[in-house]
Parts: structure tokens; sequence; C-alpha cells
């Protein structure tokens, strides 16, 4: 099953009451773009956080927070702990972000103990890890990143409740970033990680994301890899622009291939019919109607009278097979007519449809139905 793209704003150390009101407006206004076809989280300030949930209530974006305690409620001045966060409806939060790893001393240890507390209450965990320059440098990528992941692994019961976000650290604020070619192998070896550890399900249904100066400019070839499943985005988050980064995830619409249906299938007022048919004699006039033809045609099963447009009757030629998808029955005097509108399309099969032979003494369009 596809993995459903996945968008965080990290909104950090940033913003007013005025600033988060004309943001999320900005962010409201752009909703409709990608509805629920890409899952939005936002993580503002601490003090905001109700007010952002307030502002963003009619849209599908979710508001998490940045940070969680590793510890229960509590004599722990200045911290928030999971079973806090549920308590105001906050569903989300980061763990592990590299300035809380490098700025605040944030170990894999903590980052451990701050996981299991969020799988505990039932809160959703955005996991950050990544390398340093130094790191990167030195060919360490894989290692600091199983390290960083190898530490939360036995505590993480629910997969469904975490996404990992790789953000090279070199790569955060910089302006640099790694070219769509280097993030989509970090990301298939962190897959390769979860996999040996978690198993192969749970590797192919979590999603990675890819974090590291982040714009509108960048994000349709990054998210164009097959293991970026999305972005956790910084600074361009603070941006209405942002509304672009979540639209460019949008999963191109999946194609389905038509069924094709026989002609002694057809029935009475059905529609969204597509079938193959063989032209049997050439178009004639509609009594009463300048615009429509009436074809004969068929397959194997039988055959039915096509009504067309004027303008299409050209490519009904005797012995052409004809491709027509989402036409409609239409009852005229309680006699079926396969009806090819403005809708509908006809034009003149490939090989692969091609009808050899035709069921002509069994003509569905002279059967008369008494509709109730």
């Amino acid at each position: 099953m596809p993995r459903k793209p996945f968008i965080g704003g990290n909104w950090k150390s940033n913003g007013t009451v005025e600033s988060t009101k004309t943001l999320c407006a900005a962010l409201s206004s752009g909703a409709a773009a990608y509805g629920n076809k890409v899952e939005v989280v936002v993580t503002p300030i601490l003090p905001q956080l109700n007010l952002t949930q307030k502002l963003l209530r009619k849209t599908a974006i979710k508001v998490g927070a940045q940070n969680v305690s590793a510890s229960k409620e509590g004599a722990f001045t200045g911290e928030v702990s999971a079973g806090q966060l549920k308590d105001a409806r906050v569903s989300w939060t980061l763990i592990g972000h590299s300035e809380r790893r490098t700025k605040y001393g944030e170990t894999d240890a903590i980052t451990a103990e701050k996981v299991e507390m969020c799988q505990a209450t039932g809160i959703s965990v955005i996991f950050c890890i990544g390398e340093s320059l130094e790191e990167r440098e030195a060919g360490k990528t894989d290692e600091v990143n199983k390290r960083q992941l190898t530490a939360v692994f036995d505590k993480i019961k629910d997969w469904k409740k975490i996404v990992i976000a790789y953000e090279p650290v070199w790569a955060i604020g910089t302006g640099k970033v790694a070219t769509p070619d280097m993030a989509q192998e970090s990301h298939a070896a962190i897959r390769k990680i979860v996999s040996e550890a978690a198993g192969e399900e749970v590797a192919n249904g979590v999603r990675i994301l890819y974090g590291g100066s982040v714009t509108p400019d960048n994000c349709k070839e990054l998210i164009a890899k097959a293991d970026i499943d999305g972005f956790l985005v910084g600074g361009a988050s603070l941006k209405p622009t942002f509304n672009d980064i979540i639209v460019a995830a949008v999963p191109p619409p999946v194609l389905k291939k038509p069924k094709f249906q026989k002609v002694d299938g057809l029935k009475p007022e059905a529609r969204g019919v597509n079938t193959f048919l063989k032209v049997l004699k050439e178009p004639s006039k509609v009594e009463a109607s300048e615009e429509l033809r009436e074809v004969l045609a068929g397959d194997d099963s039988g055959c039915v009278i096509l009504t067309v447009r004027a303008d299409k009757a050209d490519i009904c030629k005797v012995g052409t097979t004809l491709r027509v998808q989402n036409a409609h029955v239409a009852m005229i005097k309680g006699y079926m007519r396969l009806t090819v509108d403005k809708w509908a399309v006809i034009k003149a099969a490939d090989a692969e449809g091609e009808v050899k032979t035709v069921k002509e003494d069994k003509n569905i369009s002279s059967v008369q139905y008494t509709l109730e």
C-alpha cells in the first residue's frame, strides 16, 4: 500500500500572535489544494499551541509540539509531559531534533525515554536523526543514523505512530541541501536499517522525511525519489509558500485500466459503459435531429444501436472496431440505445481491442422493455 505523503512544519522559536494568525490564514486558504491527500503537522511555540489549533480547526492540518519531557508529571520545572500534551489534545511531537541534541545535550538515551513516554500515552512522534558535516565527510552517515535509531527501536511498540525525519545537520538552515540522489541514498539506507531491526513490513510502511533547507524550488525533485515520503521544513514553513511545498507532495492520480463489457451485458439505463464494438452498417440520420447519427455495431455476444454526434460519425466506418468509454444506455420508447454524448469517448480501437466476429442475430436494440 502506498505511503501517504507527510509534511511537517517546524516553526522553531519563531512567531508572535499576529504573525501566527497571518500564517494560519494563508495555510487555511491553501488547504483545499491538497485536502486529505497529504498529512500535514505544524509545530508552533508552546504558548501558541492552542491558538494554532483554533486557527487551523477548519483544515486537516494537525498541530504538534516541538519537544516533550522524558519524565511524567511532577516536580520538573519547565517540562511538559506526553500525558499533558495528550490532555491538551496535541497528538504529535518532535523528538531528537539536532538543535535539541547539539544545543541542549539531548542524548540517544534521552530520546529513547521520550519515545517510550509517547508510545505509552499514544502521542505520535516525528523522530529526527542525521549526521554532522564532520561525520558525513568521515563517511559515517549510515553509522550515525543507525546509532540514533537503534537507541529507540526497543521502545517502539506501535510503528504507526512513528515518522522518521532524516535531517543532515550540515544542511539545516545553511542553504546547503543534499542532492536528490544523496538524499535518496540515505533514505534507502535508513529503510534498510529499519527492516533489519523491525522487519520488512514495518520498513515498507514507515514514512521517512527529508529535512534540510527544503524550499518550493527543490521540493519537487526531492519528493520524486522512491524513499522520500515528505519533508520536515524549517524556515520555509513560516511563509505562505509553505503551501507550495505541501502541494508538491500530492501523489499523482492513480490511473485505473477501464473494464470493458460485452453487448449482452448492457442493461437499461446503465451508465459509465466501456465496450469494444465492430461497425456493421454506415451511420444514418436520427429522425428529427440533425446533430445525431445511429450506428449498428456489436461484438461476439450481440449487437446494439449506437447514438453518436454527427461530428463523430466519420470514424464509424463499416468493419472498424470502436473503443467506446463512459457511454450510457438511453431508452427510446422502451428500446435501448448506447449513447455516446459529449462526456463519452469514441475512437478507433487498437489491435488489442479488435472485434473479430459479431453475433448479428442478437440485436439487443430490437427488444422492447417496459420500465416501471
